[in-house]
């Protein structure tokens, strides 16, 4: 609306000046157009009447930029705006509250006189429509290296899931904040824990096995939520505590579906022939189930599992194989020595684990020098032009069958001369290069392991790893 000129009602002494008798001639013309019982004139786009009953002073209100006035009621210098228009009524109503508590200092900048209650109300008309600025916060800002989302100055109370403006600018993401600050690490939402990556833009991890903010490591599903009971991750099977969340190790648990499992020490669900407690139970490398109340054949040793899973007919072999069984699938993932080569060698050499060497430095190679700085001196045979000879050596003395036969890859690796025989898949070909080389000097040593291997089934260590 374009801003009317405004006539101000003044004295001169006694005399009313030209204007303002001008402007009352021209107020009576227009109300005697008006019927009397109207308190409430009607309003156009380009003109606002004010009118009072009770010969009350007469003045003429232009409208300002944004708000109309339709009539003026002064009580006890207190002023009341009404409009016959509700959006209006509703600017008017909120400006009014400002105007009252800031009348005195209105009087006092217009510098009116205490009795001009005309001049007030213009007064406080003006100040209702100045724009107010803003200079509060808005969007993510870093308060001390916590990122906090506000809206207008304020943030939202209590803890939400909300769907804001990215922090690294890009788009749009899904942030857990409390009282407006955004979380990070391991955080309880919804009655279950999640994780949110600070190196991430703060997003939630999902589907991955990570360390929280106190140090323990937790499974983390496709949906975010903490896992437990039996899950799978990479490759293998694992058990999570349903109260810690905490990965179990060396423990037989029951699953979530009822069916009761073998975990070992680095967590991994275990299968094949295994120790617990003091008896040997055979896991189906299939389902992972105990096996019982059946015949089986491990390692080319035939067991009975009874009504509990408890073999029958372990005997000082099996044990012995038991004992390195691991140890010669880590020589393949480590060096690359075929495990059925591996075990068939520690078979031969240390007589099933019962030589002097063995018992006494669980070494079954016969490798000499230290390990460690531990050996021991035996007397050994050895094989020459004229046939066997004895003589005393220092020999590599472990702390376990499991050193021993992880020493036993490394010592093959880093020889030059065994080169040809690592990462071979085939153990025949892997015994023809071991006599070839001259691992040993007995010419049938080499069919005496392919032998071995054979009787006891060892090439299904192979296929476990290959």
């Amino acid at each position: 609306m374009n801003l009317r000129k405004h006539y101000k009602l003044y004295k001169s002494g006694k005399q009313w000046c030209t204007m303002a008798l001008a402007v009352i001639a021209s107020t009576i013309a227009m109300t005697t157009a008006v019927n009397a019982d109207t308190n409430v004139a009607n309003v156009s786009d380009q003109e606002v009447t004010s009118s009072t009953q009770n010969n009350s002073n007469d003045a003429i209100l232009s409208d300002t930029n944004e708000v109309s006035l339709a009539s003026v009621n002064i009580e006890n210098n207190d002023t009341t705006i009404s409009s016959d228009n509700s959006v209006e009524k509703t600017e008017s109503s909120a400006s009014t509250i400002q105007a009252k508590d800031n009348q005195n200092d209105l009087k006092s900048d217009s510098q009116k006189a205490e009795n001009d209650p005309v001049d007030n109300v213009y007064a406080i008309s003006l100040a209702a429509v100045q724009p107010q600025a803003s200079n509060g916060k808005n969007g993510w800002v870093n308060e001390n290296n916590q990122w906090t989302y506000y809206t207008n100055n304020e943030v939202a109370s209590g803890r939400n899931y909300s769907y804001l403006p990215s922090i690294n600018g890009n788009g749009k993401s899904w942030y857990l904040v409390d009282n407006g600050v955004v979380q990070s690490g391991v955080q309880q939402w919804a009655g279950s824990y999640y994780d949110f990556d600070a190196n991430n833009n703060y997003q939630r991890v999902d589907n991955n096995y990570v360390q929280s903010q106190w140090g323990d490591w937790y499974l983390f599903g496709n949906d975010g939520r903490i896992q437990t009971g039996v899950q799978q991750w990479a490759g293998s099977y694992y058990y999570f505590d349903p109260v810690t969340y905490l990965r179990v190790d060396n423990d037989y648990r029951q699953s979530q579906w009822g069916d009761w499992y073998l975990f070992g020490n680095d967590g991994r669900i275990l299968s094949g022939l295994q120790k617990w407690f003091g008896s040997y139970y055979y896991f189906d490398p299939v389902t992972y189930l105990k096996v019982t109340n059946k015949n089986i054949t491990v390692n080319g040793i035939n067991l009975h599992a009874d009504n509990d899973g408890i073999l029958s007919g372990v005997n000082r072999n099996a044990n012995f194989l038991l004992s390195i069984h691991d140890a010669a699938l880590d020589g393949w993932r480590q060096f690359g020595v075929l495990p059925s080569v591996t075990a068939a060698q520690a078979i031969l050499e240390s007589a099933w684990g019962q030589s002097a060497l063995a018992t006494q430095g669980h070494n079954l190679f016969g490798i000499k020098g230290s390990y460690n700085g531990q050996s021991i001196t035996m007397r050994t045979a050895e094989y020459g032009n004229g046939g066997y000879y004895y003589s005393n050596d220092a020999f590599r003395k472990y702390p376990s069958n499991y050193e021993s036969i992880v020493d036993h890859g490394r010592f093959l690796a880093t020889n030059s001369r065994y080169n040809n025989l690592l990462w071979k898949k085939d153990y025949t070909v892997v015994t023809q290069y071991l006599h070839a080389d001259g691992y040993a000097t007995d010419p049938k040593y080499a069919s005496s392991l392919n032998n071995v291997i054979r009787t006891y089934n060892l090439d299904a260590w192979d296929r476990e790893v290959i």
